[in-house]
């Protein structure tokens, strides 16, 4: 039944585009866009990633670790393919990419971000490939590569199908709702019950060995009161059934679940806030949880963040705001991580149009069960040019 209804929602998003007409001769045409940025950041203590920030690690004594790193892995270049020639739709491709793919710092390597491809026909949109997830669609407006990934925000990307239909609610007003079906990515988990009988994990992801993907739904309202001015609210979901089996071929079922609400408040004058909530189980792949791997009996976790950004003039543009992010401390081991929160400010001034220099301070805080808690003050620059 499960995969009947699977077939059904592909065979929708494929019936949602029937009608398209083309004209006596389709084209393509590539826009190349990106930006190369250079940061550098000094941390007094070391931090999940060195180059970015998730969390604070645990110190091996009562000293301070000082860190400084620079990189320029973030730097980021795509290209989007606009199809022209269609009478009555809109057909895009977008292929992304940066550069924290791995390899030594002076020789990176890229790290594919988006490759999917959309066709949109009145109000309706196909995505197809791989590209954000539907959950939790606002970031906050921090320098940070992570963007509060393990403290309140969750999502990332993966591949999918999503389908997206916009109704209009007066002339100045829209509701958003969209559904889909993702790759199902997990852990290689083993109940405590089948390893203490000597069987051990079978060495494939949970998520396809479950043979069913995951799937995600989202509601959002936006009212525009003019160009620059909008309200938007919403709420979305994430449901993927897992399969953890042993190497002796039993197995235990477990879910990853969540729910997220946001809002985002912007004026015409330029400045505005957002935020987020969430609440779930195992939802490590999605940056919540402080990023913990899933178990079989479920990692409960809820956070949420808070950001606002003014621009004070033409060239200078402020940002603050706030992340937390807290597992259920009975659901983790002794001295994993069990809350982590932030707060940073920034301000970013424009050189040139274009061209950038930004400066950030923020501060972390990890607890970990049972052990000292982990702190760190961060100081970073950045310096980008978009093209």
């Amino acid at each position: 039944m499960k995969k009947v209804t699977l077939f059904g929602i592909i065979c929708l998003g494929l019936i949602m585009v029937v009608g398209i007409a083309a004209q006596a001769k389709v084209t393509f045409k590539p826009n190349l866009y990106g930006y190369v940025k250079l940061d550098g950041a000094y941390d007094q203590n070391l931090t999940s990633h060195g180059n970015f920030v998730m969390w604070v690690n645990q110190r091996s004594n009562a000293q301070d670790d000082e860190q400084f790193n620079m990189t320029h892995r973030q730097s980021r270049f795509g290209v989007k393919i606009n199809g022209e020639g269609y009478e009555n739709a809109k057909v895009n491709a977008v292929v992304e990419a940066d550069l924290y793919g791995g390899g030594t710092e002076n020789k990176a390597l890229i790290l594919l971000r988006h490759a999917y491809f959309s066709i949109e026909n009145q109000s309706f949109k196909m995505i197809a490939g791989q590209t954000s997830d539907i959950i939790a669609p606002l970031n906050p407006s921090t320098l940070n590569y992570s963007v509060l990934w393990g403290c309140g925000n969750i999502g990332y990307r993966r591949p999918q199908i999503s389908l997206w239909y916009t109704i209009p609610a007066g002339q100045s007003s829209k509701v958003t709702v969209a559904g889909g079906v993702f790759r199902n990515m997990g852990d290689d988990l083993i109940s405590l019950t089948l390893s203490t009988e000597g069987e051990a994990a079978d060495g494939q992801d949970d998520g396809t060995d479950a043979g069913l993907p995951a799937a995600q739904g989202l509601f959002d309202f936006k009212y525009n009161w003019n160009e620059k001015g909008y309200f938007q609210v919403g709420a979305s979901g994430l449901y993927g059934q897992l399969k953890a089996e042993s190497d002796a071929g039993n197995d235990d079922e477990y879910d990853i679940s969540g729910f997220s609400g946001h809002f985002a408040l912007a004026f015409p004058q330029g400045h505005g806030f957002s935020g987020e909530v969430y609440s779930g189980t195992n939802l490590g792949g999605y940056n919540g949880a402080i990023g913990l791997a899933g178990t079989v009996d479920g990692v409960d976790s809820k956070g949420g963040w808070v950001s606002a950004w003014a621009k004070v003039s033409p060239q200078f543009t402020l940002g603050a705001g706030v992340g937390m992010d807290d597992p259920d401390d009975a659901d983790v081991a002794a001295n994993s991580r069990c809350k982590n929160q932030a707060y940073f400010g920034n301000i970013q001034y424009a050189v040139v149009p274009q061209a950038s220099i930004g400066f950030e301070l923020s501060q972390w805080e990890t607890s970990y069960k049972g052990a000292e808690k982990a702190k760190n003050l961060r100081a970073q620059t950045s310096f980008t040019l978009n093209f």
